[in-house]
């Protein structure tokens, strides 16, 4: 996994970093190889071969793109956005703020173990992030932030 500069203060700690999950890239890999075999196996190449090698190109470059673009962080004291390649964006949002998160999985996300993560909270704005790698881990360690009695998360 790639990860983003991030600056912290001395008194915060990174608790969990999560990212867009990469079956968009993976899904463009397979593709692209099983129109190289499909081409190799019946020994022409046609037209649609041409067509679609391209097109397997751009899934994969598309998808890396998305998985590499956008990385969350969460810290004891603050959920970070960093977003960009060049000139890097960073959206921050207090964890006192945060009122309420929530997890959406439909079947097909438990199974890649993604999803669609809300945070709802006082005075910010409802933020929503689609395809979060380890959703449900990352919904459990923003929770435990939230607790009145705090028990940490990454403790055994």
């Amino acid at each position: 996994m790639i990860h983003k500069e991030f600056e912290k203060n001395e008194r915060e700690e990174i608790l969990f970093r999560s990212n867009f999950h990469p079956s968009m890239f993976y899904g463009g890999v397979v593709f692209a190889i099983y129109i190289v075999a499909t081409t190799v196996a019946a020994g022409t190449s046609n037209a649609m071969t041409f067509f679609f090698v391209p097109v397997s190109l751009i899934w994969i470059a598309m998808g890396y793109f998305k998985w590499t673009y956008r990385e969350y962080i969460l810290t004891n004291e603050r959920l970070a956005i960093v977003s960009g390649y060049y000139y890097l964006r960073t959206e921050s949002i207090p964890v006192d703020k945060i009122e309420h998160v929530t997890l959406r999985q439909y079947w097909s996300n438990k199974w890649l173990d993604t999803g669609i993560v809300t945070i709802f909270g006082i005075g910010i704005r409802t933020k929503r992030m689609k395809g979060l790698k380890n959703a449900e881990n990352f919904r459990d360690a923003i929770h435990s932030q939230l607790s009145v009695d705090p028990e940490p998360y990454f403790s055994n």
